[in-house]
C-alpha cells in the first residue's frame, strides 16, 4: 500500500458523533501525546478509547513503557464508537483489534508532520474514520492529501510522513482504529 487508500465510504457515524458530543469532557483527559516534548500532537486532544492498561502510568507519571508490546483493552465505554470499530474490523477482515484513539482538532489547529514508531505503530494496520469533518480539514501525506468525507474509512501507512491541517470553520473529530488484518 502507498500512503493511503479508501476502503469504504459512507459508514454511518451519526450515533457516534452524538455520543461524542454528550461525552466531550473525555477529550484531553489523558494528555501524554499532547504534552510530550516537541509533540506533533500539541494542538490536539484525544480520547484513548482502547489501548494497553495505562492506569499505572497515569498514577506514577512514568510513561516510558507506553509503546511496549501489550494487549489492548477498552478504556472507555462508548458503545456507538465501539460499534464503528467492529464495523471496520468486518470490512477489512480484522483478526485483532488494537488501540483506538478519537482525536479532536479545533478550527485552525494542526498536527505537524511526523511518522509513528514503536511496536504498536508497526504491528497494526491503521484506519482513519472521520466523525466530524468540514471542507478545509485535510489529512496530508507527501504523495497527496485525504480530503475526507464523514463516514469514509481510509487505511493509511503511519510510517510515511503525515499531518493534519484543520482550516475549516469547525472542530475536526476522527477515529484512528488499529487492526491486525487477516489474509486477504
Amino acid at each position: 500500500m502507498d500512503s493511503f487508500k479508501l476502503i469504504s465510504d459512507k459508514l454511518d457515524v451519526s450515533n457516534a458523533a452524538t455520543e461524542l458530543d454528550a461525552n466531550s469532557n473525555l477529550f484531553g483527559e489523558f494528555n501524554a501525546r499532547r504534552e510530550a516534548p516537541n509533540s506533533p500532537h500539541a494542538e490536539m486532544e484525544d480520547i484513548w478509547l482502547r489501548y494497553g492498561d495505562i492506569s499505572g502510568m497515569i498514577e506514577s507519571g512514568d510513561y516510558s513503557k507506553i509503546a511496549d508490546e501489550h494487549d489492548s483493552i477498552w478504556l472507555k465505554d462508548l458503545p456507538e464508537c465501539k460499534k464503528i470499530c467492529f464495523d471496520v474490523m468486518a470490512l477489512v477482515n480484522g483478526e485483532r483489534l488494537g488501540g483506538v484513539l478519537i482525536t479532536r482538532l479545533q478550527s485552525g489547529g494542526k498536527i505537524t508532520p511526523h511518522t509513528d514508531g514503536g511496536w504498536h505503530a508497526k504491528y497494526y494496520n491503521k484506519f482513519y474514520v472521520p466523525i466530524k469533518n468540514e471542507a478545509g480539514s485535510v489529512f496530508g501525506f507527501n504523495c497527496g492529501d485525504i480530503k475526507p468525507e464523514i463516514g469514509d474509512v481510509w487505511e493509511f501507512n503511519n510510517s510515511h510522513t503525515h499531518w493534519v491541517n484543520n482550516d475549516s470553520e469547525s472542530e475536526r473529530i476522527a477515529m484512528i482504529i488499529c487492526i491486525k488484518k487477516g489474509e486477504e
